[in-house]
């Protein structure tokens, strides 16, 4: 039998329900009735014909067909590829309107922010001018305190450097609070944050004046006081360093120019002091409750009739207070004040705390933490005035650093007041210092000795 005859007879040999895959490839083959042709065909077939049959079966089977065996499948595959290439169409035109609905939301958004920038760029130019106009009005300021230094100055007063800079911190201070009462009458949020934020910058100013007074003492020549043989104060490491200045009374200017400014004078003192074996926690605690404990100004001073109230308002926060201060006379009318007090944890330099007298030597390195705490007076509160009091408006300055120095406490106090400050704890500035021989007074050792007792009692 020829190779032809194979071909013709071998749809009889597949079944019309023949399975695909497996099945087709193990049918087997039976050959016609024939001799070594039949055997060489059947050779022939299964080296040449096999693999056509199976790519012509798995055509069948992909075209759907199942019992005809169909070389070619050339039109299904051609609407195949139509299909495909629409749906690549679809594709992509899906994907330019996601693109366009994309672009559309990025310029949106970029005219939103350029308006946004554009808004804030207004507020800016607006706050700018504010500002300027704020600068010119404070600087006129400062041109007429500078002449009016200059006048004091040709007329023989001492020390104006350390005058100016105190003019130039009460204005500022002045600056702070029409800066923030013109914020508060623009509109701020609430009362209660304008007067916040007029406390913090009072206490800021009070602190800075505090560390004022220290390094001026290093550098103003400032004198050290002696002590009484017969005082017997119980202190370690005790030393009192005082200075007298005059200074501008603004109370008493002359508003013609005609009359000489009003002077008055200033005593500013500085005590350190060392305290072996003991906490600075506790001498600060001590010291910062003194304030608003009139039991302690009554021990301290041996006064009485002297009233040290904690107002209502509220503070900032539990580090700032505000305290009205009263005393009760029978001869005369009373007299009060109000105190903002402040402590803060500072990391200060130790040569900024170094006593005056003593940069001979290596000045000392590194830096410490300590406790600052300031008590001034202010006129920026709410506290009412009785028409039987007479109110103190002069600076009053008191304030101390506390830190410790290995195993010990370190305290070093300072505190300035003009003449016509007169207390009952302390009336003038001979209550202090004796001028003659600038020795401290009996009546300040006393003081001094109450504090030592006051804060044996507490610790």
């Amino acid at each position: 039998m020829s190779e032809t005859d194979y071909y013709q007879d071998f749809d009889y040999l597949l079944p019309n329900d023949l399975s695909f895959g497996n099945e087709v490839q193990e049918a087997p083959y039976q050959p016609v009735a024939g001799g070594g042709e039949g055997q060489a065909g059947n050779n022939n077939f299964s080296n040449t014909t096999q693999n056509d049959i199976t790519i012509a079966l798995s055509g069948s089977g992909a075209s759907g067909n199942s019992g005809k065996l169909q070389k070619k499948s050339g039109p299904k595959r051609s609407r195949t590829k139509i299909e495909e290439n629409d749906d690549d169409n679809d594709d992509d035109n899906d994907d330019d309107q996601k693109k366009a609905k994309r672009r559309k939301q990025i310029a949106a958004a970029s005219r939103m922010s350029r308006a946004r920038r554009k808004r804030e760029l207004e507020d800016l130019r607006d706050e700018n001018e504010r500002l300027r106009d704020e600068r010119s009005q404070f600087l006129s300021k400062i041109s007429e305190l500078q002449l009016k230094v200059e006048m004091l100055r040709e007329q023989g007063s001492s020390d104006m450097r350390v005058e100016n800079e105190l003019l130039r911190a009460q204005l500022e201070e002045h600056k702070r609070f029409v800066s923030c009462f013109k914020q508060l009458s623009e509109g701020a949020p609430t009362a209660v944050n304008a007067r916040h934020a007029i406390y913090k910058q009072g206490v800021e100013t009070a602190q800075a004046q505090v560390l004022g007074l220290i390094s001026q003492s290093q550098a103003g020549n400032w004198s050290q006081a002696t002590v009484p043989l017969d005082a017997e104060l119980p202190y370690q490491n005790f030393s009192v360093f005082y200075k007298f200045k005059n200074e501008f009374d603004k109370n008493k200017a002359s508003l013609d120019g005609a009359k000489p400014p009003k002077t008055r004078e200033r005593l500013n003192v500085r005590v350190d002091v060392l305290f072996p074996g003991i906490d600075a926690t506790a001498v600060s605690e001590f010291f910062w409750n003194s304030f608003s404990d009139s039991g302690t100004h009554l021990r301290l001073f041996g006064v009485k009739g002297v009233e040290v109230t904690p107002l209502t308002d509220d503070m900032p926060d539990k580090d700032t207070k505000m305290l009205y201060y009263r005393e009760r006379w029978e001869d005369r009318k009373d007299q009060d004040c109000v105190f903002l007090c402040n402590r803060k944890r500072k990391n200060l330099a130790l040569s900024t705390l170094a006593l005056p007298h003593s940069n001979t030597g290596k000045p000392p390195v590194g830096k410490v933490s300590a406790v600052a705490m300031a008590l001034s007076t202010t006129q920026h509160s709410a506290a009412p005035e009785y028409d039987n009091t007479s109110r103190i408006t002069s600076m009053f300055i008191q304030g101390a650093v506390i830190w410790n120095a290995v195993a010990d406490c370190r305290l070093c106090v300072v505190f300035s007041f003009p003449d016509d400050v007169k207390l009952k704890g302390i009336n003038c500035h001979e209550d202090v210092i004796n001028r003659e021989d600038g020795s401290l007074t009996y009546k300040f050792c006393e003081i001094l000795r109450q504090y030592r007792r006051a804060l044996s009692d507490r610790i």
